[in-house]
């Protein structure tokens, strides 16, 4: 008789005990030599999950009975759990989430970057978010429908289209909680459908921004550049008549067919033109951020105050030290270290974070900052006429530093890399690149998101000398 296992086919039903979570939130279990990559389960379960698409090596599952139940798991907070396509990890208790988001990262950097075991924060736990709920600065709602049909919420889990109605989210707090709900309400009344729904659609995204400084929000409104720009004051007047904190309500309009929650041409505003955001430094010193309607700003406000200040512990600036800060946004790390240096020059592609990062320069009165337009992502990649660094700092999209500006600081040679990452997979390839050239000295796991799949990883290179 054969000892052959019998392969598993779409569609079979098998029971396996998850072993540990994967990055992208998934968990891992074994069945007759395969790995199996189960959706909505928690580590250390037995479970019964059904064969979604099988492999030669591994298969994907879904979780249809838990079997055995752990410690960790926990009641979700919010309703939608399991039906939003937000949170992943509203079951797990938020200590065993810096856990497994720790481990996540550590294994990462030490298959796919040979980062030896001893490293400096290998082992380690994710540091947790200072706030565990209402940990948002910025959220963003999908339309979709017409009249009484119509939806402001959240993608369906599995979607690209389907729209879930969200009336609160737990991740924004509790000040913003009626806004989607008082929009909504506003919008189907006008009998006006959404974006891509139906011929001369409109409505397409509403953001809430909220500072956890000042308490000040601001919600911007997107829509197609139709004709129905009349209905837009009246919600503005709805938010600002019950929602207290509101400072700035503005509307903009996009015409490109990428589902993106930045405006192209701004219609119509009412109140201030940003809402402020402070975080405080170790040294007690407070750093502002004014906060436009496009601007990129970390979500988690403590969670940035967090990884800012764990990022000036690793990098130890000197008075004198010339640093490029490359993907800089509109200040971010590079305006929060710009005191503890000599020089900091910011290269970003957007022109209005660009501006933004200038005008954030002057509300702290930093005179030794300098912010340039540049494409990082181009062939040329970084600027060939700037001063030699001491220190560079990268904060690279999930994509991870571009090619041709990795060759360039390779080649450069600046003494240390400060390298902030959200996705551990490419600051693994990254550093391997670097081999050679570049040690990883030490590095720190950080949970700007609690709840979801998603963690940031501040890591300091340095120079090998070769």
């Amino acid at each position: 008789m054969s000892n052959e296992t019998k392969p598993v086919r779409k569609g079979d039903i098998v029971e396996t005990e998850i072993e540990s979570l994967a990055f992208g939130g998934r968990g891992i279990g074994r069945y007759e030599g395969l790995t199996l990559f189960v959706e909505n389960v928690v580590p250390g379960q037995t479970v019964r999950c059904e064969i979604t698409k099988a492999k030669k090596r591994f298969a994907e599952a879904r979780r249809t009975e838990i079997i055995s139940h752990v410690e960790a798991e926990q009641t979700p907070a919010c309703e939608y759990f399991g039906t939003c396509g937000g949170c992943l990890h509203q079951d797990i208790k938020y200590s065993a989430q810096t856990f497994w988001k720790g481990r996540q990262v550590c294994e990462t950097l030490e298959r796919i970057g040979k980062i030896p075991a001893d490293t400096p924060g290998m082992g380690d736990e994710a540091l947790p978010s200072p706030l565990e709920y209402g940990y948002r600065n910025k959220m963003e709602f999908s339309f979709h429908g017409i009249g009484d049909s119509l939806k402001l919420g959240f993608k369906r889990r599995g979607s690209e289209t389907e729209v879930i109605n969200i009336s609160s989210c737990p991740l924004l707090p509790e000040a913003c909680k009626n806004i989607p709900e008082l929009a909504r309400e506003y919008c189907a009344k006008t009998g006006i459908g959404t974006y891509r729904h139906n011929r001369g659609g409109y409505w397409r995204k509403l953001v809430v921004r909220f500072s956890h400084h000042s308490g000040e929000m601001m919600v911007h409104l997107l829509t197609e550049p139709a004709k129905s720009h009349h209905t837009i004051k009246g919600l503005g007047k709805l938010l600002s008549e019950n929602i207290p904190q509101l400072k700035s309500f503005v509307h903009s309009t996009r015409k490109g067919r990428a589902d993106l929650a930045t405006g192209e041409r701004q219609i119509f505003l009412t109140g201030q033109e940003h809402i402020t955001e402070t975080l405080t430094r170790a040294d007690g010193r407070e750093v502002n951020y004014q906060i436009s309607p496009n601007a990129f700003f970390q979500t988690n406000s403590k969670g940035a105050e967090m990884l800012y200040r764990k990022s000036v512990e690793l990098a130890a600036p000197g008075p004198d030290d010339v640093v490029w800060d490359l993907f800089c946004g509109s200040g971010g790390i590079g305006m929060f270290m710009a005191k503890d240096v000599g020089r900091m020059i910011g290269i970003e592609v957007s022109e209005e974070s660009v501006e933004s990062a200038k005008e954030n320069a002057k509300l702290n009165g930093l005179k030794n900052t300098e912010y340039i337009v540049g494409n990082l992502a181009s062939e040329k990649g970084l600027p060939d006429d700037l001063p030699r660094p001491d220190m560079v700092i990268v904060d690279p999209p999930r994509s991870g530093v571009p090619e041709s500006s990795l060759q360039k600081l390779i080649k450069l040679g600046t003494p240390k890399i400060l390298y902030i990452s959200c996705n551990p997979s490419t600051l693994a390839r990254d550093v391997a690149k670097m081999e050679g050239k570049y040690k990883l000295e030490r590095f720190a796991a950080v949970d700007m998101f609690p709840h979801t799949a998603h963690v940031e990883t501040v890591a300091l290179l340095t120079q090998t000398g070769c």
